[in-house]
């Protein structure tokens, strides 16, 4: 579960980074790691799952790149998430799947 920033970039997608308290964590840093075990991600972080404008079925978005280092399951977000909202959302989200 990852409920941080997320930031697009759509040039370099493995650039496309989560933006943690210290750090941040790219693509690409996700990528380089060994995850046989990835069976779910919840990206509780703003546009995680948005695709460039020009070309929209071609980017690699957040979710996207996940998914291609081998999480089975990923859900993203399309839009900016405002905190108490999201926390709302996590909460039934979890809450129906177990």
């Amino acid at each position: 579960h990852f409920a941080c920033h997320g930031k697009q970039v759509s040039t370099q997608p493995d650039h496309s980074h989560f933006v943690m308290r210290d750090e941040r964590v790219t693509l690409l840093d996700i990528m380089e790691r060994d995850v046989p075990q990835a069976e779910f991600a919840f990206l509780s972080a703003c546009h995680t799952a948005v695709g460039d404008e020009e070309t929209p079925d071609e980017v690699i978005h957040l979710a996207a790149g996940l998914q291609f280092s081998g999480f089975k399951s990923v859900t993203g977000t399309l839009w900016e998430v405002n905190d108490a909202v999201a926390k709302h959302v996590v909460e039934a989200f979890y809450k129906y799947m177990f």
